[in-house]
C-alpha cells in the first residue's frame, strides 16, 4: 500500500513536470515581432535608405483565409535583419505587401 501512494505521488510530480516543460517550449516558440518603427516619408529624410522589401501570397494558396497582418510580420523581420530602424509603408493588399527600409541614427 505505501509503494503504490508512493508510485502515485511521483506519477503526479511527473505529470506536473511534463506540464511545466511543454509551457517552457510553447513560451520559446512563439515568435516575436522586431522593433521596427513605422514612418512616414518625411519622418525618414535624413536617414540611410537600406531596400525595398516585399512580400507576396504563394500564388496557389486560397486567401479565403487571409490574416492581415501575416505578409507586414514578414517585411518587419527581413526589414530588422538588415538593421533597419524604421519602415515605410509602400502598399499592403491581400496578396502582398512592401515597405522601404531605413535607418535612422536620430
Amino acid at each position: 500500500m505505501i509503494l503504490f501512494e508512493n508510485l502515485k505521488g511521483r506519477l503526479a510530480t511527473t505529470k506536473e513536470l511534463i506540464w511545466i516543460i511543454s509551457i517552457i517550449f510553447m513560451a520559446a516558440c512563439t515568435k516575436t515581432i522586431p522593433a521596427v518603427k513605422i514612418a512616414e516619408e518625411p519622418m525618414v529624410q535624413d536617414c540611410a535608405y537600406l531596400a525595398t522589401l516585399s512580400e507576396t501570397a504563394d500564388p496557389g494558396r486560397r486567401l479565403d483565409n487571409y490574416r492581415p497582418p501575416e505578409h507586414q510580420d514578414e517585411v518587419l523581420e527581413r526589414a530588422a535583419n538588415l538593421g533597419a530602424t524604421h519602415i515605410v509603408w509602400v502598399y499592403d493588399f491581400r496578396i502582398g505587401s512592401a515597405a522601404v527600409a531605413y535607418r535612422c541614427d536620430h
